[in-house]
């Protein structure tokens, strides 16, 4: 716990808005801080894309993950692919959000990048870079700080990121990295039917009688795709006791392609928030739209 409040401390200092060389600059620093009481606004604000921490993998690479803050508290952003939205070096650019609503304002490992062992070096860097309402913040991810380190074990009362799945006979996927779907087609208004299995797989004391049976939620959201709204029916669901079928309609309102991701969480546990970097796995799918 002590460590990842230190990770969210280093985190946040990472964020503080620096010009790019042959990028635009920043706003001010006076015109961005305001008094720790002074309401947030509802506009006009940045996202700040969020080096969530590091993890190492046992074939010897590493994975970054990834989240964003919206500053806004109504103010829903859309930020395509490019120069306001990249990420470098250009070959893990691609997986990050290009949506960034208001529900919620502040969310963990949204996407991750894998790097080869030499990043184990700890100079290397994968840098997310976000040009928002006039400001643009750059976030480094480096292999540094054991305390930015996460790793893919238990927690302490044994909660692990749920399974899901996409086919009940198909892949797997779990932590930040999550599963893809086959890609998917729709039209404009037709909804289109999304399932997924999740399977609570945390390892439970079985004289812990408060945590031996935690239900899933399955929450789905818009990741990326044209600034125009998908709805969800409905936008999440509960699994009781954490295992079982899914089933929601997503509509588009325009065409173009679009990436859903849905996120899986069992943070009923006592010993799983998204603030100690667990217990989620994410689920993505791509679908072009046609009019």
């Amino acid at each position: 716990m002590r460590s990842v409040h230190i990770a969210a401390v280093l985190v946040a200092a990472q964020v503080a808005p620096v010009a790019l060389v042959g990028g635009p600059e920043p706003v001010h620093a006076q015109q961005v801080q305001r008094l720790p009481l002074a309401p947030i606004p509802p506009k006009g604000e940045p996202v700040a894309p969020f080096f969530e921490g590091w993890y190492r993998n046992d074939d010897g690479t590493f994975t970054f993950s990834f989240g964003y803050f919206n500053l806004n508290t109504r103010e829903v952003l859309e930020i395509p692919l490019g120069p306001d939205n990249f990420i470098e070096p250009a070959e893990f650019d691609g997986a990050q959000p290009t949506h960034f609503p208001v529900r919620p304002r502040r969310d963990r490992g949204v996407f991750s990048v894998t790097v080869p062992a030499s990043y184990g070096d700890g100079e290397q860097r994968v840098v997310w870079t976000i040009t928002s309402n006039g400001v643009t913040y750059p976030v480094p991810a480096r292999v540094f700080a054991p305390a930015l380190q996460l790793d893919y074990g238990p927690r302490a009362m044994g909660s692990i990121p749920p399974l899901v799945r996409f086919d009940p006979e198909g892949e797997a996927g779990q932590h930040v990295q999550g599963v893809w779907g086959e890609p998917r087609t729709a039209q404009v208004g037709e909804p289109l039917t999304l399932r997924l299995w999740t399977e609570e797989v945390s390892v439970r004391d079985p004289e812990d009688l408060v945590n031996q049976v935690v239900d899933v939620e399955v929450t789905w959201f818009k990741h990326q795709g044209p600034a125009a709204p998908v709805e969800f029916e409905p936008w999440q669901i509960t699994v009781e006791g954490g295992t079982g079928e899914t089933t929601t309609a997503a509509t588009f309102s325009e065409p173009g392609e679009y990436v859903l991701r849905a996120r899986i969480d069992n943070w009923d546990a006592n010993d799983s928030t998204g603030g100690d970097q667990c217990c989620w796995s994410n689920a993505y799918v791509r679908v072009t739209v046609t009019p």
